[in-house]
């Protein structure tokens, strides 16, 4: 009988944590599972770490080449057995509860083509929950400027992905997963669990630190893509604006761009709809607040570029962000012209 479950684990060179993720899926309370492991060509002691298992669970699949990420992950997809597939890292560790709580979440949603859930950063990094958006409407209009969900916490119905060719492209590495679900959630309905089920492992090697300029270019490519297939315009420059919005590292200098940006996104989509307009604004308004907190070095000008745009028209914003605002202006501030104020 087919598991409900298919816990794809991609490997390469994985020795240092491995054994430790894998006692973190043993301990699983649910445990109706296969665990499919993709060796993507180890010449470390993880071949010997898996062999050592002892529990009918595993199947490990070694590539006789090199495929990476990507090419592993769309192995392991058609290989899978079970109606669902669930991902996790060699690095990070599932919490005990994390697979009975997703599946019965998809089981009590059944419309659903796939759910996350919330992580928290250990290792290298303090201690740091990760939230991300809980509504399919929500997660479309924070995918316009970040990738929506932890790729290892996300579980999917596995049917749905064959039978509508959803596959990672390796050509996106290292941010292929954020490609592929720009492509999902503008086409089925996903969510996020508001719950920490995943510890994420941070350290001197994560591709976040090792290949940074890379990923900026290559999640500059997909928004841009993204907006397009939206119909949406965006040229380079806007591209490499909003990848800056995301990131909420744009210079005091360029808030003024910032602002027309994401006000220009507004209007396009009261004309042109692409994404619902009540999560869109809430997402504009909350990238608003992130670029304006993170530029307050440009002082009390800082303070007046978020009070004058169109996003707040016709409520006022928050006064909880305009006192960490001001808070943040007198901490860190000093005054000075920025053009547009």
């Amino acid at each position: 009988m087919s598991p409900a479950v298919t816990l794809l684990l991609p490997v390469y060179n994985s020795a240092a944590t491995l054994q430790e993720t894998l006692d973190s899926l043993w301990a699983q309370t649910f445990t109706d599972f296969e665990l499919l492991a993709i060796d993507d060509g180890s010449t470390d002691a993880t071949p010997d770490i898996l062999a050592a298992q002892n529990d009918p669970r595993l199947r490990v699949l070694r590539n006789p080449q090199r495929l990476k990420l990507a090419g592993a992950l769309n192995r392991g997809i058609a290989e899978a057995r079970a109606p669902l597939i669930a991902r996790i890292d060699a690095d990070d560790l599932a919490r005990p509860e994390r697979l009975a709580a997703q599946v019965t979440f998809m089981h009590q949603h059944p419309g659903l083509a796939l759910c996350g859930t919330w992580t928290r950063h250990f290792g290298d990094r303090v201690k740091a929950r990760e939230t991300y958006p809980e509504t399919h409407d929500a997660l479309r209009a924070f995918a316009l400027f970040n990738c929506p969900f932890a790729h290892p916490t996300v579980l999917f119905r596995t049917d749905l992905f064959r039978e509508n060719n959803l596959h990672y492209d390796g050509g996106y590495y290292p941010t292929e997963d954020y490609e592929l679900w720009t492509r999902l959630v503008h086409r089925f309905p996903c969510a996020n669990l508001p719950r920490v089920l995943l510890d994420y492992r941070v350290h001197a090697h994560s591709m976040t630190g090792s290949d940074w300029s890379n990923m900026d270019e290559q999640a500059r490519r997909i928004m841009q893509n993204q907006f397009a297939a939206l119909g949406v315009p965006c040229t380079d420059t806007q591209s490499r604006l909003n990848r800056d919005i995301g990131m909420a590292r744009v210079p005091p200098d360029q808030l003024p761009a910032a602002r027309d940006w994401l006000e220009f996104l507004h209007n396009h989509n009261q004309t042109h709809p692409y994404c619902p307009p009540d999560a869109l604004l809430a997402q504009l308004r909350e990238r608003w607040f992130h670029v304006c907190m993170n530029a307050t070095r440009g002082g009390p000008a800082v303070h007046k570029h978020f009070l004058h745009t169109t996003l707040w028209t016709p409520t006022k914003p928050p006064l909880s962000q305009r006192l960490l605002l001001r808070a943040s202006i007198l901490k860190r501030g000093r005054d000075r012209d920025i053009p547009g104020c």
